[in-house]
C-alpha cells in the first residue's frame, strides 16, 4: 500500500497525459511528432485547467494504487511461496514439479499473472473512475462515489466494467512479464561484486524500471482498447460503437491506423519505468522496514 501511494503521487500527471492522448481524436496532422502532440497537449492541460488539472481524477486513482498494489504483492508472495514450496515437496531441488517440472521463472510468471488478475478484479471500479476524471467527462458527479453511481444508473453495474476483458487478458502477460524479467534482473544484480544490502532498493528500483517499461511495451494495444471501452460507457445516451474488445482493436486499426494502438506511448513508457521502479523500490524499503521493526519486538537477534 505505501509503495502503491508514494508511486502515485509522483507519477499523477503523466497517467493524465496518457490517458487523454489514448481518448483523443486522430491528430490533423499525420507529421506531427508524438512529442510534439505530448507537449502541445501538456501546454492545454496547463492553460485551460491549471496545475491541478494534471491531478484530476487522483482520488480515485490513488485508490486504486493503494488497493491495487496492497494486493498485488500480498497474492504474489502467497502464490510465489506456495509454488515455490511444491516444487520443494515434490522433486530433490527447488523449481521443479510434476511432470516436466516448473521452473523458478515459470514460478515468477504465473505467481505475477495470478497476482494481477486479482489485483484488477478487486480494484476495476476505481480504475474506470480515473479514466472517467482524466478524460473530464461532462455531467457526471465529481465525487468518486457519485461518479460510479450515476454510471450505474445509466448503464446498469456492468458499465462500471467497461474494459475488463482486454484488461483481464493484458495483464496476463503484464504482469507474469514483470515479475518474471524482475527476478531475473534482481538475481543478475544481487550476483554483482558490489552488491550489497544498502544497494538492495536501488537495485530493486533498477529492476522494475526495466522490467515495467518491457512488459508495457508488449501489452500497451489492449491497454488502449480498454480506455475506448471505458470511453464508450460514459456516454449514456450514445448507441455502442463497438461490439466487444476484438471489434474495437479492429475499428482502432481500419479507422485510425494501427499506430493508434500506440497513441500515448511515450509519456506511459516513462510513467510505466519511473512508476514500477519507485513501487518496488518503496516496496522493499517499506517492507525492511517492518520486518526489522518486528524482528526488534519479537527479541529475534537480541
Amino acid at each position: 500500500a505505501a509503495a502503491g501511494f508514494s508511486t502515485r503521487l509522483i507519477t499523477a500527471p503523466l497517467d493524465l497525459l496518457k490517458i487523454r492522448l489514448q481518448l483523443s481524436p486522430p491528430p490533423l496532422s499525420s507529421t506531427s511528432s508524438s512529442g510534439s502532440r505530448v507537449a502541445s497537449l501538456a501546454a492545454s492541460v496547463a492553460s485551460r485547467e491549471g496545475a491541478a488539472g494534471f491531478f484530476k481524477g487522483n482520488l480515485s486513482a490513488t485508490y486504486l494504487w493503494v488497493t491495487y498494489a496492497a494486493v498485488q504483492f500480498t497474492v504474489y508472495s502467497s502464490a510465489h511461496a506456495f509454488l515455490s514450496g511444491l516444487s520443494d515437496d515434490r522433486s530433490s531441488g527447488p523449481g521443479h514439479f510434476l511432470p516436466g517440472g516448473l521452473s523458478p521463472g515459470a514460478v515468477a510468471f504465473a505467481s505475477g499473472a495470478f497476482s494481477g488478475l486479482a489485483a484488477t478484479a478487486a480494484t476495476y471500479p476505481f480504475d474506470f473512475a480515473r479514466t472517467g476524471f482524466a478524460a473530464a467527462v461532462e455531467g457526471r458527479s465529481g465525487s468518486l462515489v457519485g461518479f460510479l453511481a450515476g454510471t450505474v444508473r445509466a448503464k446498469g453495474l456492468g458499465g462500471i466494467y467497461a474494459g475488463v476483458v482486454p484488461a483481464m487478458m493484458s495483464i496476463v502477460p503484464l504482469m507474469g512479464l514483470n515479475f518474471l524479467a524482475y527476478e531475473t534482473l534482481m538475481q543478475h544484480l544481487s550476483a554483482q561484486p558490489a552488491s550489497s544490502t544498502k544497494n538492495k532498493n536501488v537495485n530493486a528500483g533498477l529492476a522494475g524500471a526495466l522490467s515495467g517499461g518491457a512488459s508495457k511495451l508488449l501489452v500497451y494495444p489492449l491497454d488502449t482498447v480498454k480506455k475506448r471501452l471505458q470511453q464508450e460507457s460514459f456516454q449514456p445516451s450514445s448507441p455502442r460503437r463497438y461490439s466487444g474488445a476484438l471489434d474495437c482493436c479492429r475499428r482502432i486499426v481500419v479507422d485510425e491506423g494501427a499506430a493508434a494502438l500506440y497513441r500515448g506511448l511515450g509519456p506511459t513508457m516513462i510513467k510505466s519505468m519511473v512508476s514500477t521502479g519507485l513501487t518496488f523500490a518503496a516496496f522493499n524499503a517499506t517492507k525492511a522496514v517492518l520486518v526489522s521493526e518486528w524482528e526488534r519486538r519479537e527479541g529475534i537477534g537480541y
